[in-house]
């Protein structure tokens, strides 16, 4: 190549290298200003490229599992108290039946609701029912899912298992089961004019000292004196509703009373419905 050559050709090369720098620094403007568009940031090296939520993306996040947990709460404590009211139905309805065995083998008596005699002790309705429930002792778990309703509030004490007691948080009728310790004053079968409407036995309030209901209902005194002068279509009061002191109904399921019937039925009867037609049993 002569000199002039050379010469000529060095314009061409530095033409060349300013391009090339030219459209560099063009890629790079225009790099900038799809990232300004876009609203990202290009990453800084080293550092992955993994997208992230943005606020207003969490906090929607966030409001929809409110808005879940509001609507699911409700609904599994509304299915686990209907499953307790459920359980407590399926005892009374056990109870009752194993009540009316014993009064069919006992030549129409139920079970007597406490007697105490002296050098034998004391002993309940729920001992006596034990054998028609098949409960070989009348204590310890079996006893407790039968006679301890799931609805109790007041936790019933291991130490309240006794010989001669089961304690229970159901209670018997007052008149029907009555205290023989002073002599025997139940109520024959015969003797019941309305099996369909006498409550036999249902949830009764827990005494404070001891965590178990009462053996027998006594409160209205209709439950457990006879020919009691109280209009039958009249509502029995209820009280103030709350445990403490035994022998009243206790409206545990949402403001309704499990119980179950002379005939056998169960019902969940509500507060204000109940009348002297479903205590008084002997007219």
């Amino acid at each position: 190549m002569t000199g002039t050559q050379a010469e000529r050709a060095k314009p061409a090369a530095g033409t060349t290298l300013q391009a090339r720098i030219s459209q560099a620094q063009t890629h790079i403007r225009g790099n900038n200003q799809r990232t300004r568009l876009s609203g990202t940031t290009a990453p800084a090296p080293g550092r992955s490229c993994t997208p992230a939520f943005s606020l207003i993306e969490l906090l929607t996040v966030i409001a929809v599992i409110a808005i879940l947990s509001a609507i699911l709460i409700p609904v599994v404590q509304y299915t686990r108290q209907s499953a307790r009211e459920s359980t407590s139905i399926s005892n009374l309805r056990q109870i009752a039946t194993a009540l009316n065995l014993y009064a069919t083998e006992h030549e129409g008596r139920y079970p007597p609701g406490y007697f105490y005699k002296p050098g034998e002790g004391e002993r309940i309705w729920t001992v006596e029912l034990s054998p028609y429930l098949n409960q070989e002792s009348g204590s310890g778990e079996s006893a407790r899912n039968i006679f301890v309703s799931p609805l109790a509030e007041i936790p019933v004490r291991d130490g309240s298992f006794r010989q001669g007691v089961v304690p229970s948080t159901y209670s018997v009728h007052g008149l029907i089961c009555a205290d023989i310790s002073n002599g025997d004053t139940r109520l024959r079968q015969s003797g019941i004019l309305r099996p369909t409407e006498v409550i036999l036995v249902g949830e009764g309030t827990q005494r404070s000292n001891s965590s178990y209901s009462n053996a027998s209902f006594s409160n209205p005194s209709a439950f457990r004196t006879s020919d009691s002068p109280e209009p039958l279509d009249r509502l029995i009061p209820t009280g103030s509703d709350a445990d403490g002191v035994g022998g009243a109904l206790r409206y545990r399921a949402r403001g309704a009373v499990p119980v179950a019937f002379v005939d056998g039925h169960t019902e969940l009867m509500k507060k204000g419905t109940v009348t002297y037609a479903n205590v008084i049993a002997d007219r």
